[in-house]
């Protein structure tokens, strides 16, 4: 019966299973923007690939995550921090997980002195929740996340010591672990608390090595073992204090955010891309002029558009094209509706399950697989789908691959054209900001036979 249960079970598995990445983050329900304020891989055929070296400074805040991203997001003491993860970067209207990735999911903080310049790998990571296997509804975290519209919800501990923190997400999908191959998805935020409190951890841990190959959390087998047993990996959910002897009290504390806040001149945005106003004009260079600024502009944004996507730039492109056309018209009095702010209007959703951190600050024992985490916590816990902002990327009309675009894609321009000549600035050409991400191969349990079944659409537009 055994064999036959999982003949069964893995004959509705998919032979690739799609990856997944952390794009963006919610403050009280609050989005914060697609890209904006997060550190990810930045190459968008591979941004969703999960991270198997296990010794490699990427554990931390993934590939490229080293290196820190200009928005720096406020967040109250207290406040609910929900992390988004999508199998499509730009696309949250597709699957955001596949449910063969079992397994399970922790959330970590590191105090800093930058959010910013901080590489993130090292020393002074705490891990504030974790969550495995429930024994009782067989399921693992990641299917509670998946069921949760790909949304991770914990509630900041309160009374930690206010300033600059690097938050983590983490999901390790033990799919293929019994085969050497652990999955770890990770990305970070960057966040000042603001909190005049005095809570550190007692004790820290450093990434990489929190976890190591070969260890029962990153090798488990999934299809074999008793999962109530799981052990979930890296330290246990840590207790905090104020006591002078403990590991992060050496750190300080920063009362005013100085460092990453959105510009006063930034009228459209596109994850930590500001566009600012042109410069205003009254004669046919100046227009002209003020157009060439405006392109520039764009071209920044699409080449720095992370793997989330260009919303935002193609809004900035109409405020171009507007631009020229008042030119074009003789119309040199400007720019139109100087000073607008373009960015959508951030949306508060409803975030669905709020995973609870209160053991946290009480320094309770470390939580085991086999105990159901708790459903409640100081925030309420909703339970209706999350509404996206409008200015989350629209959904893409085929799954087919993108090519990747090349820097030359947005155009070369030359100077601003004189009053005897007027050449119209070269449009840009908008880049893709996608490439469907290679899947990973299922791999049979030793002693079983196998049988996959593959269904493929094919989509024409």
């Amino acid at each position: 019966m055994k064999a036959q249960s999982l003949f069964l079970a893995l004959a509705t598995v998919p032979a690739a299973l799609a990856h997944t990445v952390w794009t963006d983050f919610y403050v009280d329900g609050v989005a914060q923007g697609d890209g904006v304020a997060m550190r990810m891989r930045k190459d968008p055929a591979k941004a969703s690939f999960p991270l198997e070296d296990l010794s490699s400074n990427d554990m931390a805040c993934n590939v490229d995550g080293e290196t820190g991203v200009s928005r720096v997001q406020p967040v109250s003491d207290g406040s609910t921090l929900t992390f988004e993860f999508r199998s499509w970067p730009d696309d949250p209207s597709k699957e955001r997980l596949d449910r063969g990735h079992y397994g399970p999911c922790a959330v970590y903080l590191k105090k800093v002195d930058s959010a910013v310049d901080d590489p993130g790998h090292g020393d002074g990571w705490f891990k504030i929740w974790d969550d495995g296997y429930n024994a009782d509804t067989k399921q693992w975290c990641t299917d509670k996340m998946i069921d949760n519209n790909g949304l991770m919800s914990i509630v900041l501990p309160s009374g930690l010591k206010g300033g600059y923190y690097l938050a983590r997400p983490e999901i390790l999908a033990l799919h293929n672990a019994n085969q050497g191959d652990p999955q770890f998805y990770a990305g970070c935020a960057q966040i000042f608390v603001k909190s005049s409190g005095d809570l550190v951890p007692e004790e820290t841990v450093s990434i990489p090595g929190y976890v190591k190959a070969g260890e029962d959390s990153v090798s488990w087998n999934i299809y074999t073992a008793d999962n109530s047993k799981y052990p979930i990996p890296g330290p246990a959910v840590a207790k905090l204090s104020s006591s002078s002897t403990a590991a992060g009290a050496n750190v300080k504390a920063q009362t005013t955010q100085t460092q990453g806040l959105k510009p006063d001149t930034c009228i459209c945005e596109n994850a930590n891309w500001c566009g600012k106003e042109v410069p205003s004009y009254s004669d046919e260079a100046g227009c002209w002029a003020a157009n060439q600024n405006c392109w520039d502009q764009g071209n920044t944004c699409y080449s720095t558009s992370p793997p989330t996507g260009n919303a935002g730039c193609k809004i900035w492109e109409s405020k171009c094209k507007g631009i020229e056309d008042a030119c074009n018209a003789g119309n040199f009095n400007g720019p139109p509706n100087k000073g607008k702010d373009l960015t959508p209007k951030a949306e508060t959703i409803d975030v669905g399950l709020v995973m609870p951190t209160s053991g946290v600050t009480g320094g309770s024992p470390p939580k085991t697989s086999a105990a159901e985490a708790p459903t409640t916590s100081a925030a309420e816990v909703k339970t209706s789908p999350p509404v996206y902002t409008s200015a989350t990327a629209a959904p893409k009309t085929s799954a087919a691959p993108v090519e990747e675009p090349s820097s030359t894609d947005v155009g070369n321009y030359s100077a601003a054209p004189t009053v005897a000549e007027t050449p119209k600035p070269k449009p840009i050409s908008t880049p893709a900001s996608e490439a469907t991400p290679e899947p990973t191969k299922v791999v049979c349990p030793p002693g079983y036979e196998c049988v996959t079944i593959t269904t493929t659409i094919v989509k024409t537009d």
